[in-house]
């Protein structure tokens, strides 16, 4: 003993060995501090039964995902259980999804609407990104049952919505930049005069349209239409009109324009219709532009619910509520609406 004690003191002595016993030594201690360290800020553990949420619970939050989706009367049915039925679960069922939700961008929205929740949530993909099996268990026990299936031929029909927006001249050239940038089917309204007529270009090239809105006068004469004009003077403006804004195949008319009550507007809108041009009351289509900005997301929610299957609307909406809105807009996307061009509405609207 007393021999194998001298060895390794003779070998703790060399320079070698030193460095190996002084590095563990100081690693050692290191774990020693970092442990008493983790015992001052670990969470002490919460008892699940005291956080534990009940199946009536689970399920009224899986149905915000549902009702987000606005997957209602068919998509959700009550199955058989695949296993032994638990005295936990309430309800096993299996949901089908439409060709537009794929079951990954379903699962996001239930996973968030769970968050904070003391639950544990088990998906297992059977299908790639077309069928999954979903549980939810709360107090170590199985509470909520669902089979997902996207069936890509379902194909739903919830409506058509477009957007035109006036008053963009009130954002800031920031906004407006901020505008241009977002990927939605959208037309900018302009009244015609030169600085409009620059601008034009820079709506096409972002990939957006534009709507020339007829008033009762312009700050550029060759732009206006009057009663008291001769004739030969107001086919000159429509010359000026399609010459300065070819991109436009139909025209408004501003509600409260004196155009619309003249003697001269049937034979003003004759005239456009010779050059193939449609001339139209912006108030002709769902027009919130005036609507009180308190009331404005009322006013909007309810033109929505208003759509469905095979219906098309456009709507006219301030750029600044547009442009602050678009989050709460692109969820409407979920509902099945699909987006399109203004100039494709107008297109398949029948107004006068």
């Amino acid at each position: 003993m007393i021999s194998t004690t001298s060895s390794l003191s003779s070998k703790i002595g060399t320079g070698k060995y030193r460095i190996v016993f002084f590095l563990l030594f100081g690693l050692a201690i290191l774990l020693l501090v970092f442990n008493i360290f983790l015992s001052f800020f670990t969470p002490k553990e919460i008892k699940t039964d005291d956080m534990e949420i009940s199946a009536k619970e689970i399920h009224s939050l899986f149905l915000k995902s549902t009702e987000e989706f606005y997957l209602r009367d068919g998509y959700l049915k009550k199955i058989k259980s695949p296993k032994k039925k638990e005295d936990s679960l309430t309800a096993i069922y299996r949901l089908t999804l439409p060709y537009d939700v794929p079951v990954p961008v379903f699962l996001h929205s239930v996973f968030g609407n769970f968050k904070g929740k003391n639950v544990s949530i088990s998906s297992i993909e059977t299908a790639l990104n077309r069928r999954s099996v979903l549980e939810i268990s709360s107090g170590a026990k199985r509470k909520f049952y669902s089979e997902i299936i996207q069936d890509t031929s379902l194909h739903r029909d919830n409506g058509s919505l477009a957007f035109a927006l006036t008053d963009y001249e009130q954002l800031t050239e920031e906004e407006i930049n901020k505008l241009l940038r977002i990927p939605e089917n959208f037309a900018l309204i302009l009244h015609p005069q030169k600085e409009s007529v620059e601008f034009t270009k820079v709506i096409l090239n972002a990939r957006k349209e534009y709507i020339v809105e007829l008033t009762a006068s312009s700050p550029n004469s060759e732009f206006t239409f009057a009663e008291r004009f001769p004739f030969i003077r107001n086919r000159l403006a429509l010359n000026s009109l399609s010459r300065y804004y070819p991109g436009n195949s139909f025209f408004f008319v501003h509600p409260l324009s004196t155009l619309l009550s003249s003697t001269v507007y049937d034979k003003i809108r004759n005239e456009f219709t010779k050059r193939k041009y449609m001339l139209y009351s912006s108030n002709s289509f769902t027009n919130l532009a005036d609507v009180k900005e308190d009331e404005m997301d009322k006013r909007f929610y309810g033109e929505i619910e208003k759509l469905g299957e095979g219906k098309i609307k456009l709507l006219i909406l301030p750029a600044d509520y547009f442009l602050a809105s678009i989050d709460k807009i692109k969820i409407v996307r979920k509902r099945g609406i699909r987006f399109i061009a203004a100039s494709t509405a107008v297109m398949h609207l029948k107004v006068k």
